[in-house]
């Protein structure tokens, strides 16, 4: 009898294997091909998941009948078993399943559903989700769970992506939970994936996030490139089928000079290709970028290379616009997102010295970025990313970043948390995919005195739309242009509280320019000029006696050139 699952959503098959291997990880290797009722083809390998078993995660990306049939050793008694899974069409509410996974816009400028529904992404960084976040401990007053209550938050805010890591462990205390410690070989902990990550992993996907997942950081390469494969192989095998996007490395190249630097972009470059040849679904991939200035660019080039996770620094202050316009000048046919900026709570590093990063600072680089070409933005908070359970447990490799003692259950109450759900939400609700940015005739903002107080605009692509973000330290009229010629009202949003109030007046352009009005008071505010009512320059050619014509309502003369604005 035939199985059925949901369309996009995960089913997983179970066989069991007649032979014993001494590896039953690298000794064996098993796929199923799997077919769809268009007649496309998509290949699965199987995950060993303890004993003789071995289990096939498989997501249908099509409503109608499936077939499978599995490729194998012949003494396994499983190579050529065939079966059929009917796929129904999803009838929940989350978008990642209404959709499908994610692909990249054939403009380039941004990501879409399956199905070609725009996505903007917002995530939040949860580096050690996979063991340092508690499942059934929390000391948060409102919350029973480290884990669960930290992404139940970040969904009611609007977050859709989780930004997370694997390997950290053995960068932090020298071992690992994703391999068994005592084999000669690479062999999966099975028991650390039953036992943790799946649930995990699960417990984000139905909560509709698509999990931005590393499979290391860095250094982890010098442990050898064939090493980092096994583990990406293996991850790709579970967890493949459920709403992922695979980040590669965190922080790729490192921040060591020379050498190190160079066998770390080579040694994560062959991974990457390797998880191209091994998922089945051409799963959407990128690398999480060291942070550096300029903006990092290797890989951008590369097949398997989809679009940018930038990494603009978590303490470091002074982020400049033109960073950002520089970078879209030079790589703008992938899509941008700024993965890892301004940490909320986080100490500063800047040349000044050391103060606490605010929300209100977080928010202009998160609009800064957006307004400049990005589709997206990650938020992230200290405390959480360095998974701070109390004041003592912060590292002091890291005391830089964590001066202020701020702990996970502060963190994710931080305004900046909020308001990043309601960018997200005014951005859809504007359509971001529509808005082009508005490119200065004078970029004034190389100018670094200033460079926090100018406006970043975008227009819309048929030219009757503007967004304007002005930030906290900009208080003066905004000239802008591009515009069609038209009557435009304007409203003003709140990034602080997520509200929009309309404001009386009206802003005419004529020549396709204007000056848009000052913010309605202090702080940050985004501008929202739409034009309800177009007008155009009409020439009527009067040619019959070069005269100009009469005012008479009956006069039939033709001959000269009058100039009128028409509404349409």
């Amino acid at each position: 009898m035939g199985m059925k699952a949901e369309q996009w959503r995960q089913i997983i098959l179970s066989f069991e294997s007649k032979k014993t291997y001494n590896n039953p990880f690298l000794d064996v290797s098993i796929w199923s091909v799997f077919t769809g009722p268009s007649g496309r083809r998509i290949r699965r390998e199987a995950y060993w998941d303890g004993g003789n078993t071995y289990r096939i995660a498989f997501a249908p990306t099509e409503t109608g009948m499936w077939s499978y049939r599995l490729e194998a050793p012949e003494e396994t008694g499983l190579s050529g078993v065939q079966g059929t899974i009917e796929c129904i069409p999803y009838e929940g509410n989350l978008a990642i399943y209404q959709h499908g996974f994610l692909k990249v816009h054939p403009s380039g400028r941004y990501l879409t559903y399956a199905d070609g529904t725009p996505f903007f992404w917002l995530g939040d960084t949860h580096w050690e989700f996979a063991f340092g976040e508690r499942w059934d401990e929390s000391n948060h007053p409102q919350m029973t769970s480290m884990f669960r209550g930290m992404a139940d938050r970040r969904k009611e805010q609007g977050y859709n992506v989780y930004q997370t890591n694997l390997r950290s462990d053995s960068w932090k205390e020298h071992k690992s939970r994703y391999w068994k410690t005592d084999a000669t070989d690479d062999v999966p902990d099975v028991a650390f994936y039953q036992n943790e990550l799946d649930r995990r992993m699960q417990y984000l996907a139905d909560l509709g996030f698509i999990n931005a997942l590393g499979f290391a950081w860095s250094g982890s390469i010098e442990q050898g490139v064939e090493h980092q494969k096994h583990l990406a192989r293996y991850i790709i095998a579970r967890y493949g089928a459920l709403p992922v996007v695979w980040t590669l490395s965190g922080e790729v190249a490192g921040y060591f000079p020379g050498k190190p630097r160079e066998t770390a972009i080579k040694g994560w470059r062959e991974v990457a290709k390797y998880v191209e040849k091994m998922d089945g679904y051409g799963t959407l991939q990128t690398a999480h970028y060291t942070n550096e200035r300029p903006f990092a660019d290797y890989y951008y080039d590369e097949s398997w290379f989809d679009f940018v996770l930038n990494q603009a620094g978590h303490g470091d202050f002074p982020i400049n616009p033109s960073w950002y316009r520089a970078y879209r000048k030079e790589h703008g046919t992938k899509p941008f997102i700024e993965g890892e900026s301004l940490y909320e709570y986080c100490s500063t590093l800047e040349e000044n010295g050391t103060r606490l990063c605010t929300d209100a600072m977080l928010r202009r680089v998160a609009y800064m970025a957006v307004q400049t070409g990005g589709c997206g933005y990650t938020y992230g908070a200290q405390g959480i990313w360095d998974n701070i359970w109390e004041v003592s447990d912060i590292n002091p490799d890291f005391n830089a970043f964590n001066k202020f003692g701020i702990t996970w259950a502060k963190a994710i109450d931080g305004p900046g948390g909020a308001q990043m759900g309601y960018l997200k939400r005014f951005y859809e609700e504007h359509h971001f995919e529509e808005m082009v940015p508005y490119e200065p005739a004078e970029m004034e903002e190389s100018i670094s005195p200033f460079a926090n107080k100018l406006a970043a605009a975008t227009i819309s692509r048929d030219k009757t739309r503007a967004l304007i973000y002005y930030g906290e330290m900009d208080g003066m009229s905004t000239p802008l242009a591009g515009l069609c010629d038209g009557i435009y009202a304007i409203s003003w949003f709140d990034p602080r509280t997520g509200q929009t109030e309309k404001a009386e007046i009206q802003v005419e352009v004529r020549g396709k320019s204007c000056i848009m009005p000052k913010k309605p008071a202090a702080g940050d505010w985004v501008l929202i000029a739409e034009c309800i009512e177009k007008t155009e320059k009409v020439i009527i050619n009067y040619t019959k006696c070069g005269k100009k014509p009469q005012k008479s309502a009956n006069s039939s003369q033709d001959c000269s050139f009058l100039e009128v604005r028409k509404q349409i």
